[in-house]
This record gives structure tokens, sequence and C-alpha cells, in this order.
């Protein structure tokens, strides 16, 4: 019989065996493994985490960087072609500055895109209504700056103190509103436009503190992007580009997927967000970006906190959160339209609507002045209609009958291109000399050929030499445009002397009178353009002056 130290013996020597045996199957350890990166159950994955750049905000909190954790608008199955240039695919760029507010704004039109160009004067007005002060328009001396409009590549992405401090972008002196926008791309039928309105005080940087880390204290910061189909002219937005389900959804994966990051084990489902988790999800959603895989990549502000991430002790985040939502999920979420614009990422931009290169002007919303041309159209006026349509800019001809008669191509040119056209009478005599009723034939009779070949009928003339007294205004009965500066160009004084006599001298709701007839005036056109715009002006027609209601009788201003 074995004694107690001999069973001992046994036992120790089977153990060590069995020790050996299984050091013997044991794999090499691989210093290359990781573990698999957090996901949620509609695979939603954790990126690697953003410092955010936050302002101090109307409570003293924390507001969130708005730059969704600095991401490029340059994402290629975002944008589709990239915008080097939006003139050239007919994009129409806006600037308003206004001290008395203050405020300033960076904005687009698209072209024959109603809809669109509805949405982004409304955001306008919202913004100027929201500092409940009265407002006009208003113009800037020479030098001003103004020239450069449209949207500011990667602004939107800014920190709020950015927008407010930054000269191009901001109020004077860094206290009021910014408006800005970011061209998101033109591909297919679709035209992306973000935009940002921030509003509040930024203090300039001390020596040493970049602008983004300046102080401010901000009322407002809200981010709006638009899609416009430049086909069928309807517009998509951040609430109706997702099904109502996916704010609830993103919440849903995205705490999973930190409650794995940090420890967690179970898979109980995650309980449904609250009111302002639900906004902090939907607000994500809105600045979503297209991978390239053809998923999602999204970036939540600071601020997440869930019963499932406080059980393991995780407190609210105080960083951004961007996170990978696969293809297949974000089609999922996605509403039709949204679908349907994924689905055009990569293809070609078709263009803007044919005949549509001039948006809608509000002379209400920005300072107008109208630039005139009489006695054409001449020899020069086809190279004149050339620099406006490459400025984007309208005129207002005031034609006579037998020129229009003789370039009949060039009057539909101009009509076409949207300018106004408006009798300049038929042989150019002085109307106070006739009798009432050939004033009358003047007038009419060149108004009937101008109407016939443009397609578009002449309710307004100009007076040859201004001259019109209340016999002609009563029997023609029709408003007579004047003019507010004459720049006396028959005089031939130089392309610098016409710059000096219509650019530094308007006045918002102006008109200048000039002649297509006379060589410097039309080789000085795109001159005056781009010093007129330096001074904050949009050029209008006259009509447009007028919102379409121009006043019988004389008329040198509005």
């Amino acid at each position: 019989m074995a004694t107690t130290w001999q069973r001992r013996g046994l036992a120790l020597a089977l153990a060590t065996a069995l020790i050996a045996g299984t050091a013997a199957c044991a794999r090499e350890p691989d210093i290359a493994w990781k573990p698999p990166a957090a996901q949620g159950p509609g695979g939603v994955s954790l990126l690697a985490a953003v410092k955010s750049k936050g302002q101090k905000s109307a409570d003293g909190q924390k507001a969130a960087d708005a730059g969704k954790a600095g991401k490029s608008a340059k994402n290629a199955k975002t944008i589709g072609a990239a915008i080097a240039d939006p003139a050239k695919i007919g994009i129409v760029s806006g600037r308003i500055r206004n001290d008395a507010l203050p405020i300033q704004a960076r904005y687009v039109f698209l072209p024959g895109v109603p809809k669109f160009n509805g949405r982004v004067s409304e955001l306008l007005w919202t913004a100027i209504r929201a500092t409940g002060k009265p407002y006009a328009p208003q113009a800037f001396p020479v030098g001003a700056g103004l020239g450069a409009r449209g949207c500011v590549d990667g602004s939107t992405e800014r920190t709020p103190a950015e927008l407010l401090l930054d000269k191009a972008t901001g109020p004077t002196g860094g206290s009021g509103t910014a408006i800005t926008c970011s061209l998101l791309g033109a591909f297919g039928p679709y035209v992306g436009v973000r935009f940002r309105t921030v509003t509040g005080t930024a203090e300039a940087p001390k020596k040493g503190v970049k602008p983004a880390d300046a102080t401010a204290k901000i009322t407002a910061d809200r981010t709006t992007t638009l899609y416009a189909n430049v086909k069928t002219g309807e517009v998509s937005d951040d609430a109706t580009r997702w099904r109502e389900v996916a704010p609830a959804e993103l919440w849903r994966d995205t705490v999973s997927a930190l409650r794995t990051r940090h420890g967690g084990l179970s898979n109980a489902p995650v309980a449904a967000p609250g009111k302002a988790q639900l906004a902090l999800a939907a607000a994500a959603l809105e600045g979503a970006e297209t991978a390239e895989d053809g998923g999602l990549d999204v970036t939540f502000a600071p601020g997440i906190a869930a019963p499932e991430l406080a059980g393991l002790g995780t407190d609210a985040t105080k960083d951004q959160t961007p996170v990978h939502v696969p293809a297949k999920t974000a089609a999922g979420w996605a509403a039709p339209s949204e679908q349907q614009r994924l689905a055009a990422a990569e293809q070609p931009f078709v263009g803007m609507p044919a005949g549509s290169w001039t948006a809608p002007i509000d002379c209400n919303l920005v300072p107008c002045v109208a630039v005139t041309y009489d006695d054409g159209p001449a020899k020069h006026t086809g190279e004149l209609l050339d620099t406006l349509r490459s400025k984007q800019a309208l005129a207002t001809f005031f034609m006579l009958g037998n020129a229009a008669s003789g370039a009949p191509d060039t009057v539909r040119r101009a009509a076409s291109e949207g300018h106004e056209l408006a009798s300049h009478t038929m042989n150019h005599p002085d109307l106070t000399t006739l009798r009432p009723e050939a004033a009358v034939a003047q007038v009419k009779d060149a108004a009937a050929i101008i109407g016939k070949l443009s397609g578009t009928p002449v309710t307004m003339y100009r007076p040859p030499y201004g001259a019109v007294n209340e016999k002609v205004l009563r029997a023609v009965g029709w408003p007579a445009i004047l003019w507010s500066v004459d720049t006396n160009d028959w005089k031939e004084p130089g392309p610098d002397a016409l710059v000096q006599r219509s650019v530094p001298v308007l006045e918002p709701g102006g008109i200048v009178l000039f002649h297509d007839t006379h060589t410097d005036s039309v080789k000085t056109a795109g001159r005056v353009i781009d010093g007129l715009r330096d001074r904050g002006f949009t050029l209008a027609t006259v009509s447009q002056l007028f919102d379409g209601k121009v006043p019988v009788g004389r008329v040198s201003a509005r």
C-alpha cells in the first residue's frame, strides 16, 4: 500500500507532465495582433478622436467646433467634380457687409434654381432680422476690398472665433454675425453648398495666440447644407437627407461602440436617446461626408453621455468623436433624395439650366447701382457684352431704333444674357422740340422694334440729351430714365478719368451714364465693374433697382 508521500509524488509527476505537454502544443505569440475596432450593431466603428477647439458660449460652456473634426470638404465622393472656379460653371457669388448691424455674409446663388436662391435669401434675411436693428444696404469707399465674393473654401470648418475675426468673413471688429459658405461640389445634376451662421463676440488674440484659439462668446452657431438638383429645381437640406430613424440608430451604434472601447462586455441594447442626445446625433449627421468606401464619416460634438457609459465610469465626452458608418448602413438611413444624390456622386456635372446665367437681385438686401449705355447697338457692343458676361454683371441698354434694326443679333444676344433693353428714340432728337405725337412716335416706334427683336416688351425710355418736359412726360406716359452720375464719356476724357468719374462717386440706388459707341467706355467696363464691387456694390438693371416697379416720370436714381 502506497504511503502518503508516495501518493503526493505521483500527483506531482502527473501535473508536471500535463503542463509540459500543454506548453509543447502552444502557439508562438502574434506580436502584430491588435484587438478589433469597437463597433456598434450596425457596423459603426470609432475613428481616432480629435481634440476640439471650442469657444465659450453664452452660458460659459464649451461649444463644439463646427469643423466636424476638421475633415476637409475636399472629399472626392462628397463633391464629385471639384469646383476650382465657381463662375465657370455658372455659380453667382455674393457678399454683404453692413457695419450698422454689424454683419458680413459670403454666399452663392444658382441661376435658374429659384428654390435654392429663395433658401439662401431667407437665410440672409433671417440673420439680418435677428439683429433687431433697421437695415439699409451699405457701400464703402474705394479700397474696401469687397470684390472677392462667394464661398470661402473650408470656412465652414473653422472655429467661431476665426470666422468672426477674419476680415474676409467676419463683422467689423469681430462682434456681430458672420455668414459663410463652402462649396461641397458639383456632380451629376447636383450642386452642394454648406452655409454657416455664427453670432457672437470674439476678442483679438494676444501675441502668440492663434485666431483659432482666441476667446469668443458665441450666442448662435448654425450650419445648413443644401443640395440643389439643377435639372428638377428641387432642394434637399439636412432635415430631409436622412430617414427619421437615422439619428436614433446612429446614437445607438455609437454608444455601443464607445461601450466596447471602454471595456464593456455587455451586448444589451442601448437605451433610447433623450431629446438632447437625439439632437447631438442629428447635428452629427448634418455634417456627414461620404467616405472612399461609400460609407459615411460622421463626427459627434463633445457631450456624448449615456447610462451605458456612466456604468463604466465614463463621463460625457470632452472631445469630438468621429465615427465611420458602413455603406450598407448609410444606405438604409438615407432618404430617397439622398440615395439619388449618393448614386450620382461620381458623375460629371450636367451644367446649369440652359439660358440661365444670372441670379435674382434684391436691392433691398444688397447695395445696387445701374450701369447704363446709350446710342447702341454699335460696333463695340459685342465686346462690351463679352466683358459683362465674363464678369457676371448686368447693364441696361438704351438703344436707338435705327441702330437696333441694323444689328438684330446683338439686340437678341443682349436680351438673352439678361440685360435690360429700353428705348432711346428712333434717331436721337431732342423730344422737347417735337410735337407730342411725334415725341411719342420716336419713343414707342423704337420700343416696338427692340421689343420685337428681343421678345421682351419695352416700357421705359431715356430722352436724348436728358431733355424732357412735362408735355413729353404726359404724352409718352412711361418712366423717363435719366442718371445720377454722368461720365461725359462723349468728351473722350480717357480710361482713367472714366473710372474716376464713376466708381468713387456712385451711391446705392444710383444710375451712371456711359455710351457703348465710345471705345474707352467699352474698354474700361471691366475696371468699372471691379471698382464698384470692391466698394460692395451689385450691378443691377434699372428695373431691378425699383423691384420691377419703375415709377412714371423723371427717374434719376432709386
